[in-house]
């Protein structure tokens, strides 16, 4: 199974960035390459890919995310649309974190203390940046310079939202494009004492 920890957005969120798809898509650039655009419901920031996994780690993975953080929910914010790589041909269209990063990287450093124990291989130490607006299938090296200035024009609304869970989820490839199924949800910031005598 293919699985990855998220912040999933909330619905205010969702629809700005939904909203801002909506722009990117209508740039000339854009329309005449192969973009496959991340349906609305699998908006996200992954926390953490962790890529694929064989079925008997799949429930020790769950148990794991389903304990509580010891993160204190924060606010993500995202300020920019960007594409990547950021030279030759681009490949990714996304919405950059602005406000959030310094307890974004503490989760995610959770995350792999977590998860790593359970992964044939390790969790990469990068922490999360972005939400993936769209995937560029096809384009020439050549187009790079042009759909960056395209994707730089696009005005980013107020987006941001507070992140109080992680999701563990599965993700379903398919031709039509990839569905997520939620395996495992846990509030931040649930941290148990020990009892003072």
């Amino acid at each position: 199974m293919r699985l990855f920890l998220a912040l999933d957005l909330d619905a205010a969120a969702r629809a700005c960035a939904v909203e801002v798809q909506g722009r990117a898509r209508r740039a000339p650039v854009l329309r005449d390459l192969a973009v496959r655009w991340v349906r609305p419901e699998n908006l996200h920031l992954t926390l953490a890919f962790l890529g694929e996994v064989d079925a008997d780690r799949v429930a020790p993975m769950a148990r794991a995310a389903a304990e509580p953080w010891v993160q204190a929910p924060f606010r993500v914010e995202l300020a920019t649309a960007d594409v990547a790589p950021r030279s030759g041909a681009p490949r990714t269209l996304w919405l950059s974190v602005s406000t959030g990063r310094a307890p974004l990287a503490r989760l995610h450093a959770e995350a792999r203390a977590r998860m790593g124990p359970l992964l044939c291989a390790p969790v990469d130490p990068r922490p999360p940046g972005h939400v993936t607006l769209g995937r560029v299938r096809r384009a020439p090296r050549s187009s790079g310079g042009r759909v960056r200035d395209a994707v730089a024009g696009v005005t980013v609304p107020a987006l941001g939202w507070r992140v109080d869970s992680v999701v563990l989820y599965e993700s379903r490839l398919a031709p039509g494009g990839s569905s997520y199924r939620p395996l495992a949800r846990a509030p931040l910031g649930c941290v148990i004492l020990d009892e003072v005598p």
